[in-house]
């Protein structure tokens, strides 16, 4: 029975009573030792951490070309009539993100990354035909 009350990880006092016979058992435990932790800290160099759209500065030779820009803003201005807010919030919804990490048109200009460009351009342009056959983008 002491074998079976030492496995007990749960319990460290017991009483047991067995007729008039009463046997009161307390488990002592070690000390537990301090446990060092080992860390180890890394830095990313700067460029591989992560950063917001909002903050993103864009390496040199990964910045969309002219004409990337030129086209996504012709869309933008016939999908959102004027109304940039309303592409950023069609954007980011169908990015699946939250309106702060989609790069504001006005931005683009000098600061669309080619990856940018690539996402943007393929949901501009579906939006753009979808407006062309329903009189409407993003469900206007």
């Amino acid at each position: 029975m002491i074998a079976v009350v030492n496995d007990l990880t749960e319990i460290e006092e017991i009483e047991i009573e067995i007729g008039e016979t009463r046997l009161k058992i307390t488990k002592k435990t070690a000390p537990k030792q301090a446990v060092e932790e080992n860390t180890v800290t890394v830095s990313l160099p700067p460029g591989q951490g992560f950063e917001s759209a909002q903050s993103l500065s864009p390496r040199e030779g990964s910045l969309a070309t002219a004409g990337q820009v030129k086209f996504a803003l012709d869309l933008a201005n016939k999908i959102g009539g004027g109304n940039m807010t309303n592409v950023v919030n069609g954007l980011a919804h169908a990015l699946e993100t939250i309106e702060t990490e989609i790069l504001h048109p006005s931005r683009w200009s000098t600061e669309m990354t080619r990856e940018h460009a690539s996402e943007y351009i393929d949901i501009l342009e579906s939006q753009y035909k979808k407006m062309k056959k329903q009189r409407g983008a993003w469900g206007e």
